[in-house]
């Protein structure tokens, strides 16, 4: 009897996983949608700024 949690199984799901996103993104090629690509070294954070610790509360005086 095999066993849901073995090596075999998760390949299984794994290949399902792919199959899945393959055609997600089939659809969203088919539905106008572009790919741009980014170069490497670029980042999505837009600011540095600001505090850079967390504040759980503060104290009243």
């Amino acid at each position: 009897m095999a066993n849901k949690t073995s090596k075999g199984a998760k390949g299984v799901e794994a290949a399902n996983s792919r199959d899945d996103l393959a055609g997600h993104i089939e659809a969203f090629l088919k539905a106008g949608g572009k790919v741009q690509q980014i170069p490497s070294g670029v980042s999505g954070q837009t600011s540095t700024s600001g505090p850079r610790q967390i504040v759980l509360s503060h104290k009243s005086s």
